[in-house]
């Protein structure tokens, strides 16, 4: 029995902390047969607690999954941690998609994991018992050293993709589960399929696809009887879930799937949910599907309200009038639809950032909710290749935590003044939306407030989206919070979902 440290970092990304899916599959698997220890790493003094952990234990092994935005706090960790003897595993997105680089940005690596983990350290558990060469283990490469010393890399073939149903079920509760989904109003987040189609330059997935040798399998859904079973065990730890969140990349993309899917999550759970999804997948058949199971909400990544940007820069090909008939649609079937956007891309000017709050703001009137970002640039993917050749990335952003604190594009198409005011008043104009809807105002109350609070922009968004420097707007702004969500319905809270561009908590959505 293999017996292994695995940690997971999540500090300072601005979010809630949360269940991390990937993981949860991947302990359910490996824990099986091994004694596996993880440590969720959610703040600072964690640090010197892991610490503590690493250096007074023997272990086979001490893994570390993290982000490309983890980084600072694993160098942190590496600078204050002795690991003599200690056989260190890199895994997660960022060695990933960057695995070039990763040995040189952190050389106390014995080996790095790629793409899915759960069968890939399942067999190093395998070989650790048996005693047998680990550097021959699938989905790893190696750091190894000749007889004279010299160092090279052992590249091994990656697994295969594996259907999920032939996957082990997974384990929520390596986490603070209970306070975590407690905390987030009783809404439990879950993962059944993986996988996007969709070939976002700015996104992961379509990158992490090509690690594979059948690539062709990347988008994959479990079983209805496995769905269900996963979501009936879930319900088992956390019998006072009130909501369910299904964190799958995109949860509309196979119709007859959804159909099938929603005919027995109405028999057999019947609590309320939210999903993610394309504007291409809307239809009325799928809404009516969706509706008559219990489907609340359904979150869209608009991204851009310039056509431009999106079709040539972020690889999102469809017109805007897609997107507003998507969100019509959801709302025509009593659904609520979620606006996700991203400011300060590559090549994106004022007017495209001024495009994407006038869609929202006049065009989406049925987008009651939402969201903006910053821009982050993920190694490996299409926009982050774009920025490197054109050099666009400004110094620092190895420092910057979280898809809220900072501008990560140097000023070349917009000033970092820009960019954070159309960041601002986007969130500002869901901010009042969502407060209005809480109040029940009528649509021409709610569409007034939002045109008075644009005037007074500068201030409120002080209110709303605090800069990380603004102590006392901060503080203010977590007193707010408390008191709106005291006036939150029944079901409606904070949660994280970890899909790979989105560990979040969506802080204005349920309050």
């Amino acid at each position: 029995m293999a017996n292994g440290l695995l940690m997971y970092f999540d500090i300072d990304t601005g979010y809630y902390p949360g269940l991390h899916h990937g993981l949860a599959y991947l302990m359910g698997s490996v824990n099986k047969e091994n004694d596996i220890e993880f440590f969720h790493i959610f703040k600072e003094e964690h640090l010197h607690e892991v610490k503590e952990l690493i250096e007074n234990k023997k272990w086979d092994f001490v893994g570390v999954s993290f982000t490309t935005n983890q980084r600072k706090f694993l160098w942190k960790l590496i600078e204050i941690t002795s690991l003599k003897d200690t056989f260190l595993i890199g895994g997660g997105v960022h060695p990933t998609l960057d695995k070039q680089n990763t040995f040189k940005e952190f050389p106390e690596f014995d080996a790095i994991c790629i793409g899915e983990g759960e069968m890939a350290l399942l067999e190093l558990c395998k070989r650790i018992d048996k005693k047998q060469n680990l550097t021959d283990s699938p989905s790893f490469i190696f750091k190894v050293k000749d007889e004279n010393g010299k160092t090279s890399f052992k590249v091994n073939p990656t697994f295969e993709l594996k259907h999920i149903d032939e996957l082990a079920d997974p384990d929520y509760t390596i986490f603070d589960y209970k306070r975590i989904v407690q905390d987030s109003g009783n809404v439990f987040p879950m993962m059944l399929g993986r996988g996007c189609p969709y070939k976002c330059t700015y996104c992961a997935s379509a990158h992490l696809s090509k690690e594979y040798s059948n690539p062709q399998d990347w988008v994959r859904f479990p079983s209805i009887e496995r769905s269900i079973r996963i979501i009936k065990d879930n319900l088992k730890i956390y019998p006072d879930t009130q909501s369910i969140i299904f964190a799958d990349d995109t949860f509309t993309v196979r119709k007859n799937w959804v159909k099938e899917f929603c005919n027995e999550y109405k028999k057999e759970i019947g609590l309320p949910f939210e999903c993610n999804a394309r504007v291409e997948t809307i239809s009325d058949s799928v809404c009516e599907d969706l509706k008559n199971a219990g489907c609340t909400s359904i979150d869209f990544g608009v991204e851009s309200g310039s056509e431009w940007l999106r079709n040539n820069i972020v690889n999102r090909k469809h017109k805007n009038q897609i997107i507003i008939n998507a969100f019509n649609t959801v709302k025509k079937h009593g659904i609520k639809g979620f606006s996700y956007n991203i400011v300060g891309m590559p090549f994106e000017t004022p007017e495209m950032m001024r495009a994407t709050y006038e869609l929202n703001r006049y065009d989406l009137k049925a987008a009651r909710y939402g969201r903006a970002f910053y821009y982050y640039p993920y190694p490996g993917t299409g926009m982050h290749e774009v920025s490197i050749k054109y050099k666009m990335l400004r110094p620092g952003i190895e420092q910057l935590t979280g898809y809220l604190e900072a501008p990560t594009v140097k000023e070349t198409h917009s000033t970092h003044k820009e960019i954070r005011k159309w960041f601002k008043k986007i969130n500002l104009l869901f901010a009042v939306r969502l407060i209005s809807d809480r109040f029940n105002l009528p649509l021409f109350m709610s569409e007034a407030l939002v045109t008075v609070t644009q005037l007074f922009w500068i201030p409120l968004a002080g209110i709303v989206e605090p800069d990380k420097s603004n102590t006392v707007m901060k503080k203010f702004n977590s007193k707010l919070k408390l008191v709106v969500k005291k006036l939150r319905k029944p079901g409606h809270a904070l949660y994280n979902s970890h899909d790979v561009r989105k560990v979040e908590v969506k802080e204005w959505k349920y309050m």
